[in-house]
């Protein structure tokens, strides 16, 4: 999982784009854009950097574009998160036993 994907989410537009397709499943641009108060070329670039990070998948249906959110790109993230929640549950314990230790001195 590159920086891309924080990059992309890191933008409060494309944040909630993303939730709304959590929300709502698939969606075609038109519908995204309804959303929001931004143009539809706007929304367009929006959901061009969240496929190009792997966030989004779209597919064509006669003229319209659909997208929805790519599940696997999901799961990589949480893996590479969990490695920091590890970190830090483990760091944290550490810090309790020093208390611990010091209080019952």
């Amino acid at each position: 999982m590159g920086r891309e994907v924080f990059f992309a989410l890191g933008d409060a537009t494309r944040l909630e784009i993303v939730e709304i397709l959590a929300s709502n499943g698939g969606m075609c641009i038109a519908d995204i854009a309804d959303e929001f108060d931004l143009s539809r070329q706007a929304i367009t670039r929006h959901l061009e950097v969240l496929c190009d990070a792997g966030l989004l998948h779209d597919r064509r249906h006669g003229r319209e574009r659909y997208f929805d959110l790519q599940s696997d790109a999901f799961e990589s993230m949480r893996s590479w998160l969990s490695h920091y929640d590890r970190f830090w549950s483990d760091k944290l314990g550490d810090l309790k036993s020093m208390i611990e230790e010091r209080e019952n001195k």
